[in-house]
C-alpha cells in the first residue's frame, strides 16, 4: 500500500536534532511504515502534490503554522486537491490543521475559537462508538490550536467532543477520519514545541498546558486506531 503525506509545516529547526523532523514523527508514531510505502510531499514550501491522484492509496495531513483560511497559494490548491481525493474515494486522515483542512475544503466552517487557546490534554466524550471504545467513554489527547472546526463538512459523524471543542474527532464512514489534537506528539516533545512557540501564552496558560499531562494509553490507542483506517482497504 502506498501512502502519501501531505506535509503542512515542519518541527522547529532547534528541536530537530532531539526529535527529528515531522513527517518521520508521523511515520514513526503511527507506525506506517510497517505496512506501507511512504511518500513525503512537500505542500507548503514546494506545492508538491501527486500529478495523479491515484499515485498513492491514501493520504495524511497533519499540523501547521498555517491558518485554513489563510490567503496563501498552497493551501487554495491544498484545498483542490482534497476534494479530487474525497470525491475518488481514496483514504483522508487529518491531523489537528489537516483536521480543519478537510473539512475546510469539503464545506464546513473553521474560525478561531473566541474561548481562546486549546493548549495541553483536554477530556473529549464519546459520542458513538469509536473501535473498541463505548460512547459516553473520554479520551484525551494533547492539543494545540486557536482555530477549530465550528461547523463540520456535511454528513461527517462526529465521533468525539466537548463544550470546548464540540467537533474534535469526526468520521466520515469508512474513508475519511479527522481528529482536532496531537496523538503523533508525546508530552516530551510537546513541552518543548510550546517552549520555542513563536507565539506568546500566558503564564496562566502555559501552567496549565504543562500541568495536564495526556493520557499516553489513549494517544498510543488512537495511533493504532488510525494506523489500521489509513491503512485498511
Amino acid at each position: 500500500m502506498k501512502i502519501g503525506i501531505l506535509l503542512c509545516g515542519d518541527v522547529p529547526t532547534p528541536l530537530t536534532e532531539k526529535f527529528g523532523d515531522y513527517s518521520s514523527c508521523l511515520k514513526n508514531q503511527l507506525n506506517l511504515e510497517r505496512d506501507a510505502k511512504v511518500t513525503v510531499l512537500n505542500v507548503y514550501q514546494k506545492l508538491e502534490l501527486p500529478s495523479d491522484i491515484d499515485n498513492y492509496d491514501g493520504y495524511i495531513i497533519g499540523g501547521s503554522l498555517a491558518g485554513v483560511n489563510d490567503d496563501l497559494d498552497w493551501i487554495k490548491q491544498l484545498t483542490l486537491f482534497i476534494r479530487n481525493v474525497f470525491y475518488s474515494g481514496k483514504k483522508l486522515l487529518g491531523i489537528c490543521f489537516g483536521h480543519q483542512m478537510i473539512h475546510h475544503a469539503l464545506g464546513g466552517v473553521v474560525m478561531r475559537s473566541p474561548a481562546g487557546w486549546g493548549l495541553g490534554a483536554y477530556e473529549v466524550t464519546l459520542r458513538q462508538d469509536f473501535e473498541q471504545l463505548h460512547a459516553g467513554e473520554t479520551i484525551s489527547i494533547l492539543a494545540i490550536h486557536q482555530d477549530q472546526v465550528v461547523r463540520p463538512a456535511k454528513c461527517f459523524d462526529i465521533i468525539a467532543g466537548n463544550d470546548f471543542c464540540p467537533n474534535y474527532l469526526t468520521r466520515y464512514k469508512k474513508q475519511v477520519l479527522t481528529v482536532q489534537g496531537h496523538p503523533e506528539f508525546n508530552f516530551l516533545f510537546f513541552s518543548a514545541l510550546i517552549n520555542a512557540s513563536e507565539n506568546s501564552f500566558s503564564p496562566a496558560i502555559l501552567e496549565h498546558a504543562v500541568d495536564e499531562h495526556t493520557s499516553e494509553k489513549d494517544r498510543l490507542y488512537f495511533n493504532h486506531c488510525a494506523h489500521n483506517f489509513i491503512l485498511e482497504r
